[in-house]
């Protein structure tokens, strides 16, 4: 491991410990159904596996969300978006939760021919949950916002599918919820650190031209899209709204929840994922939900 990663690593540990002092606060909601670690590749790789939440004593299909967490794309596993993703499965959702392989060991490359191989094992096994594989909301924040989108547009494109060695998933998406997305890699603020999670020689790569949205954005039609971030948002409240404006001129139908201060204080980065049961967090997810019902609708 290099210096750059040597200090990546030291503050992505840091972050490690404070977010784990905010879930040992969280408490798990009651009448949540559980099915966890399913691999979706069958090599014992602990970040090849996928969790499962959705009501219990449920009847018939629900719509289904597809999460993928954040953390810089070299932090965390499933588990950091749990509460979360638990706490939408109590609004009545089947909730798929998913790890991925981190940086340094794999580029971001690889997390995205790695997410395709999650989504096609959902769409594979859809049918043994109580989910509607005909309505699917993927999303994710920050760098799994990054990821959210690109495996959208990649799932819709037979070129980038090649381009990107990704697999076909077999599902199409009815809408997107992007959290704070890393949608600008390669800008003067960012690219240094982006462009070393894209590739290890990212300025020689067939895929460097599209380290930005604006980039690859043509390739697909997308869903509907809530775009949500917040005053206090430091690392993306720009990044987030200029993937808006972007959405809008591509002719997106696309929706912008800018959170302001909340009694008085700036809401972070992700807030809403990383507590969701906080006051602020309840009314995001509230939005984000009624934002998908609204789309199937």
């Amino acid at each position: 491991m290099d210096i750059l990663f040597n200090i990546f690593s030291k503050v992505w540990k840091n972050t490690e410990k404070s977010d784990a002092k905010v879930h040992a606060r969280q408490i798990k909601p009651e009448g949540i159904e559980e099915e966890n670690n399913f691999p979706y590749i069958d090599d014992k790789n602990p970040y090849h596996l996928l969790d499962v939440y959705y009501p219990e004593n449920t009847e018939g299909k629900l719509p289904v969300i597809i999460d993928i967490h954040g953390g810089g794309w070299m932090y965390a596993d499933k588990d950091l978006n749990k509460f979360y993703c638990l706490s939408l499965a109590k609004r009545g959702f089947c909730v798929f939760n998913i790890s991925y392989p981190l940086v340094p060991d794999v580029r971001v490359r690889e997390q995205l021919k790695d997410i395709s191989k999650a989504l096609k094992w959902i769409g594979d096994n859809i049918d043994s949950f109580p989910a509607d594989k005909n309505n699917i909301m993927l999303t994710g924040d920050s760098a799994g916002g990054q990821l959210a989108v690109y495996s959208a547009i990649i799932n819709g494109s037979a070129y980038l599918k090649q381009h990107f060695s990704t697999v076909d998933t077999g599902l199409k998406f009815t809408a997107l919820t992007l959290t704070s997305p890393v949608a600008y890699m390669n800008t003067s603020v960012m690219g240094a650190y982006c462009r070393k999670m894209w590739d290890e020689k990212p300025f020689r790569t067939s895929t460097t031209p599209y380290l930005n949205l604006d980039e690859i954005i043509d390739f697909a039609k997308l869903p509907p899209t809530l775009f949500v971030t917040s005053s206090g948002d430091f690392l993306a409240l720009k990044q987030t709204k200029k993937a808006y404006e972007l959405f809008l001129s591509k002719g997106i139908d696309a929706s912008l929840l800018n959170f302001p201060k909340f009694e008085g204080k700036n809401l972070p980065h992700v807030f809403g994922v990383l507590e969701p049961e906080s006051k602020a967090g309840k009314i995001y997810i509230d939005k984000m939900c009624e934002f998908f019902r609204n789309t199937i609708k």
